[in-house]
Order: C-alpha cells, then structure tokens, then sequence
C-alpha cells in the first residue's frame, strides 16, 4: 500500500497537486528550457521534479553533490550519471559501445551484466582526461544522434560553491548548457539563497542561463480536498472542518510538516478530531526537538533574541518603534541579525510581507519551552 504521507519524495498517489509548477516543468522538459528551481528545504522540489519525470516518461539521471568535495568528484559523480543515461538511450550493446568510442573520445565503456540486468560505466582513457562539457556534449549529441530527448537533474547543486575551482566549473557546466539540444537540464538545491544567486548574478557564470522557478507553500483550498479524499479511504467520512484548520494551524501549510503530521494521525483507528491534532503535533516536535531546532544552536544571542520573538509576534515591521523596544536592540543589529536569519532560512517574508518563523516545528517548540 501506498504511504500517502512519506518523510521523502512524495509520489503518486502521495503527490499532491502542484498543477501549475507541473505543467511548466514539463513544458521546459519537453522545450528543452532549462530550470533552477528555487525554494526552501522540504517543500517538495524533488518530489515535483520527480512526478513530472515519470509522468511524462522521460529518459533521466539524477546527480546529487550533496557529498561531493572537489571538482574531481564533481566530474566523477558526473560521469556515472552520464553512464545511466546512455544506457537508458540504447541497450543495444554493439551500437552503445561504437557510440560512446564516437561521441566520447576521452572515455571507455565497461559493459557488466549482473544480477538486475546490464549496465555500463565509462573510464577514462590512460592519456585522456575527460572535462566535464567534453561529457556533456557528447552526451547530447549522442541523444541527438539517438533521436531522443533526456534529463539530467543536479541535485543539491549550490554545493559546487564550495570550491575554489567552483567558478570553472559553472563556466564548463554552462558551456555545455546552452548548446544542448536534446537534453534538458534543472538544478534544484536546499540552499535556495546560494542557488539564487548562482544563476542571478551577473558575476557568475551561470547567470541567466535557466528559468528560474520559485516554489510556495500549497494553499489551504488544494490541501483540503486531498485529505478529504485519503480520509475517506482510511475511514468511509469526512475530518471535520475544525480538524482540517487545526492541521493547518499547526504545520502552517509546510509540506514536510503536513505529511509528517499527517503520517501519525492516519494510523489511528478511529477519524482524529482537534485534540488528536494538538497531542499529535505536540508529540512528533517534542520527539524530533534535537533536530528541529538544530539549526538555532549556533546562533548569535542577538539572532536568537529576534527568532524569539518572531515566534510570538510576526511583523512587517521589523525596524519600527514597537519592535526596537521588544529587541532592545539597535536598528543596525537588528538588520545585521535578520540578514542572517534570512539567509539561513530560518526567517522569511510570508505572503503578508510579516516577517516570521519559516520552520513551523521550531516555532512551537520556542513558544512551548
């Protein structure tokens, strides 16, 4: 049976809506536009990746850099994915090795059989060494030659940043980009400020190299007919309308929180009502507390000060008299702690413009100890 709530990538029947981002997801895929989706972590940005892929059915591999700590890992990491693609391209083993010999002069294909089938990994040549648009390329023109269309997905993508080659390869990474012509390219991250910046400033070599997609919350109006729905199938009626606000009070519409919460109140045998809300969000942020509030322990004290009381008291105005006298704190310490705050994630601009918490766990928890 489905897990309609997973901790994970949401797929299937797990997926919910995201009607709008799908569409012009798979509008760029089959365009061959590229993206960089933008946006908090946890609010589902490999999930949409993810259904849109196998919706359309399209051939993919997924490179995540989440590991990676050099450039040479960066390619080789790069170099395996590549590998998956081409065979998902062409299982004609005859036909893929003389291929790969003429689209990748740099590299050999080893062919193993084991016990799930086939597979290839390419080696680099003892004289060669194989840069990473020389891969990228041939890969594209191989699709091309193939008379087929692909996507490759960089994951955790922003990590590159963290090289001091890092300028190099987003200048290679780019050079293969936009000469592509059958393989479509999206960047996602869970650092959405390090990734923004990436490909918006005009210092950086990836600047303005894709469509930038920014993901929001989904609202209350889709969320309510999908619960609806799973909740009939797990107890023939309706949540209440009261139990369907408290849900929504609690995880704020926060994806991750709303599956999390969601999980534990579909495993009663009995429909939940407001106190089976309340027992359970209070439940699952006081047993995962050393995780939810991990990333406010090496904070300032002045940053921990406006995390306080932006818990209580979200607001637009941030340097206004009211808030200066909360914070006791200085206009310019103030702007200096909310910078940091923002660009950590913890503290973001809702749709109001208030700024507030962006991790409704660490507010509970804040307001409840």
């Amino acid at each position: 049976m489905t897990n309609l709530f997973p901790s994970g990538i949401a797929e299937g029947e797990a997926f919910c809506n995201r009607v709008n981002e799908r569409k012009l997801l798979a509008e760029n895929i089959n365009g061959v536009n590229h993206t960089v989706i933008v946006a908090p972590r946890r609010y589902g940005k490999s999930s949409l990746v993810n259904e849109v892929i196998h919706e359309n059915d399209v051939p993919h591999t997924w490179i995540d850099l989440l590991t990676v700590s050099s450039g040479d890992e960066v390619t080789s990491k790069i170099i395996k994915g590549v590998s998956q693609l081409i065979f998902q391209l062409s299982s004609d083993v005859k036909k893929l090795q003389l291929q790969v010999q003429k689209f990748f002069k740099s590299l050999n294909p080893e062919i193993t059989i084991g016990l799930l089938g086939q597979s290839m990994t390419l080696h680099f040549n003892d004289e060669h060494s194989a840069a990473i648009e020389e891969i990228l390329i041939g890969l594209d023109k191989y699709a091309q030659d193939m008379g087929k269309t692909a996507v490759i997905v960089f994951d955790e993508f922003q990590q590159i940043c963290e090289f001091k080659e890092s300028a190099k390869i987003e200048a290679m990474i780019r050079h293969a980009v936009e000469r592509s012509k059958a393989i479509t390219y999206i960047f996602s991250g869970s650092n959405r400020h390090l990734l923004a910046d990436m490909f918006s400033s005009s210092h950086r070599p990836l600047y303005r190299l894709c469509q930038v997609m920014t993901i929001d919350r989904i609202v209350e109006a889709d969320y309510y007919p999908f619960l609806q729905n799973v909740a009939r199938e797990k107890w023939s009626k309706a949540l209440s309308e009261e139990t369907l606000r408290k849900i929504m009070f609690y995880t704020e519409r926060h994806s991750f929180y709303i599956n999390a919460l969601c999980n534990k109140l579909w495993k009663q045998d009995n429909i939940p009502n407001e106190e089976d809300v309340t027992s359970s969000w209070d439940w699952y942020v006081n047993t995962h507390k050393s995780i939810i509030v991990s990333d406010l322990i090496d904070l300032s004290l002045n940053q921990k000060k406006l995390v306080s009381i932006l818990a209580e008291s979200p607001t637009t105005e941030v340097f206004g008299i009211d808030f200066l006298v909360k914070t006791n704190l200085s206009t310019s310490s103030i702007k200096q702690a909310l910078e940091v705050l923002i660009k950590k994630d913890i503290v973001y601009k809702n749709e109001a413009g208030q700024y507030q918490l962006l991790d409704p766990g660490v507010k509970y928890y804040i307001l409840n100890h």
